[in-house]
């Protein structure tokens, strides 16, 4: 592997590194960022490799001049390109918060490891011991990837996160060849692309965050609000949601539903600053929630919980779910979760093809394991 040390950070050294990206079926990618006083992760590095080669893009160099890095970005958006990361999910989120887009087609080499028998969410250092042989250098959790000039030990851990991911996949990818898995790899791997999948859900969020706790609807329709408000609040911003407000803040408020600021400012948890800047917000807030008519509490998980004979049952497929994914080398949770097996215990089907029909399993999974379900 020809490692090259110093980091891209003006046009043309981003020029030369995109003709020879251009020019591959497959490349790897990384990202380096910190989030720890901001909402959005900022992206300080991004490593690449082929097969041969690995570079690190200096993305600090370029915060005033963004517009240089669009060749590179052309290249995580080029059809005819394979981009290949591990633990996929972060780096693109970090790609289309900082550039506005992902890469694609994409693979994951956690997910295609976790079809192969290599277990569910394996370490890339792990897999790169079982799968090629070979050790790399971690141990960089933590670390303040800001800081310039770049250490040579992190310029090291840097590259080392690259620099076998293309021959790594492609090892990976005959297996997949091999058990008839490649396409659900892909499949699974590009629903980090979807855009919408890190698109605030305040619904979605407000109903974690009550699992919990005892709500009314109009508590409900109060927490969806706020958690509403905090959402587009930190995005504004650009700051930590525990910064603007916790969970347990939101959760008093609406429980309490204050109606003035004199109110609002007896409430830990919200700092003098953020009640000047969205006091007047949040009140409103709550005022729409009082007014919602249209409020349905959501059922507290009444299918997800099984009766005594059901949880049984349950328990023995489980088992057996677990007893067959370690035969056929493969992550159960490909297979079938827990809602889905109870899924299946109620709905009484009795064909594999009803399975697929009613949408409890995968056609890829009932395929598998339906049958003897």
């Amino acid at each position: 592997m020809n490692k090259h040390r110093q980091l891209i950070s003006n046009s043309p050294g981003i020029t030369e590194l995109v003709q020879v990206l251009s020019a591959c079926d497959v490349i790897a990618f990384d990202t380096e960022f910190i989030r720890d006083s901001t909402f959005f992760p900022k992206v300080e590095i991004i490593q690449l490799a082929t097969e041969k080669d690995s570079w690190i893009v200096d993305v600090q160099a370029f915060q005033n001049h963004k517009e240089e890095l669009k060749p590179l970005l052309g290249v995580f958006t080029d059809r005819n390109i394979l981009k290949v990361a591990h633990a996929i999910q972060g780096d693109q989120e970090s790609l289309l918060t900082t550039f506005g887009v992902v890469a694609s087609p994409a693979v994951d080499t956690a997910i295609a490891a976790s079809f192969c028998g290599y277990g569910d969410s394996v370490g890339l250092a792990a897999l790169v011991k079982e799968v090629l042989g070979q050790t790399i250098k971690k141990g960089h959790a933590r670390t303040n990837w800001s800081v310039r000039p770049l250490p040579d030990q992190l310029i090291d851990y840097a590259l080392a996160d690259v620099e076998y991911l293309v021959v790594l996949w492609k090892k990976l990818a005959e297996k997949l060849e091999g058990n008839g898995r490649k396409s659900w790899a892909l499949q699974t791997s590009q629903k980090y692309e979807d855009p919408k999948i890190y698109a605030p859900k305040p619904e979605e969020l407000a109903l974690k965050i009550a699992s919990s706790h005892r709500l009314d609807k109009k508590g409900f329709a109060a927490l969806v609000e706020l958690v509403q408000w905090r959402e587009l609040r930190v995005r504004e911003a650009n700051l930590p949601r525990r910064w603007v407000a916790d969970d347990n803040v939101l959760l008093d408020l609406a429980r309490v539903k204050p109606k003035d600021l004199e109110h609002l400012k007896a409430f830990r948890g919200l700092n003098k600053g953020e009640i000047r800047n969205s006091g007047q917000v949040i009140l409103e807030a709550l005022e729409r929630a009082s007014k919602n008519e249209n409020v349905v509490l959501p059922e507290r998980n009444k299918f997800e919980t099984p009766s005594e004979d059901e949880a049984q049952v349950l328990d023995l497929l489980k088992c057996y779910l677990g007893i067959k994914a370690n035969r056929l080398k493969i992550a159960s949770r490909h297979l079938a979760g827990a809602n889905q097996l109870l899924n299946l215990i109620r709905s009484k089907v009795k064909t594999v093809d009803e399975i697929i029909s009613n949408k409890i399993m995968s056609g890829m999974a009932a395929d598998l394991v339906g049958k003897e379900l």
